[in-house]
């Protein structure tokens, strides 16, 4: 592992088409010699912990000189600042990553940029604000774009549809709302044929979940929209998105009952509708769910009981039905045996006398070892 800056005497090798120093121990400035490398395609200064004494060029401008670079990361790093506008007109750049520093300012609106290559564009986990540049959905060509954990603020574009080739899309943890209650951008995204990832959580949407859902890419595996202040009723349109692996509703403000057509999604592993308003019987249709790793229900108002077949949810490690208005657990809860994590509080205490006394029963038809016996006879 080397560590100390980064030699400037870098900035002599003229023919250098591939640099990577990450998963070093460089720190300082990023040498702005580096920008001489004029042929370089590839510069990978990740997992350092660069950072620079002047606030304003802690990335030199003149890296905008490299005019054939096509993959770029300075990320997990400790970099403060303005990025500089010069990297945005590097218009041969297939992936930028930036992510997990503490750059701040505003992104370039798109007069002043040229990425018409660019497949990634990876800023999050930094202290940029600003509505979401415009320029971005003239970069057809992008696959995966990570916005998450910044401080976007305005309304989520219905934009994204622009882009036809996205594959990933991460926005949460924002300050992003939406221009309509019918959250019009989730109809946007229908266009995007390769989506299979999207996350829109910890942002304050203040809307309906639009039946259009079902319109999503076929190829849809997460669905991430916890803590969104969504009302009204889950769609079962949602049941259309077979190739889901994951739901994220928890945390919202939704409310009817759980739709019997989440039992056709034969590939979910994770269903997370927790602390919501949810009402009535959990559907003996979740049963259906073989794949099913995690489920969580509690913090509902959900009433009834829980049907007897969950006991054949043999690939469940973590249930959470606590805080609900439940009446009755049944004991083949008790055939789960690989369950890690169970939570059933707040529950009716006949919840808990019924397994209570399943397992106190159990333990009696335990035979006794001798030692055993003799010890209840000297007592």
């Amino acid at each position: 592992m080397f560590y100390g800056e980064i030699p400037s005497d870098l900035g002599n090798c003229s023919y250098l088409r591939i640099l990577l120093l990450w998963f070093n121990d460089f720190s300082g400035a990023i040498a702005k010699e580096i920008s001489n490398l004029t042929k370089l395609e590839k510069l990978d200064l990740q997992f350092n912990i660069l950072q620079c004494a002047s606030y304003y060029s802690e990335i030199p401008h003149e890296i905008g000189n490299l005019h054939n670079l096509e993959w770029m990361s300075f990320s997990f790093n400790k970099l403060v600042g303005v990025v500089p506008t010069t990297i945005f007109n590097v218009s041969t750049l297939n992936s930028l990553y930036l992510q997990s520093n503490s750059l701040s300012g505003r992104l370039p609106s798109s007069a002043d940029v040229q990425l018409q290559n660019l497949e990634e564009l990876l800023l999050w986990g930094n202290n940029f604000r600003g509505t979401i540049p415009s320029f971005i959905f003239n970069a057809s060509k992008l696959s995966r774009l990570e916005l998450q954990m910044n401080s976007f603020y305005g309304f989520i574009p219905n934009t994204f549809g622009n882009l036809r080739n996205l594959n990933r899309l991460g926005l949460n943890d924002n300050y992003l709302t939406s221009s309509t209650p019918k959250l019009n951008f989730l109809s946007s995204l229908s266009n995007c044929k390769y989506l299979k990832y999207f996350s829109f959580s910890n942002n304050s949407l203040d809307g309906i979940l639009p039946r259009a859902i079902g319109n999503l890419s076929q190829s849809m595996e997460i669905f991430w929209m916890h803590s969104c202040n969504i009302s009204g009723g889950i769609p079962e349109e949602i049941s259309n998105l077979t190739n889901l692996i994951a739901i994220y509703l928890g945390g919202n403000k939704l409310n009817g009952s759980i739709p019997i057509a989440l039992g056709k999604l034969q590939k979910l592993q994770l269903l997370n509708l927790e602390d919501n308003q949810l009402e009535g019987s959990i559907p003996d249709d979740l049963c259906r769910l073989a794949a099913l790793f995690q489920l969580d229900l509690g913090g509902n108002k959900l009433s009834g009981f829980v049907p007897a077949s969950f006991g054949n949810l043999t690939n469940l490690r973590s249930l959470h039905l606590g805080s609900n208005q439940i009446t009755s657990i049944p004991s083949t809860l008790l055939n789960l045996k690989d369950i890690l994590y169970l939570n059933l509080e707040s529950l009716p205490k006949l919840v808990t006398h019924q397994l209570t006394l399943r397992n106190h029963r159990n333990k009696q038809t335990t035979p006794k070892t001798k030692q055993e016996e003799d010890y209840q006879r000297r007592k």
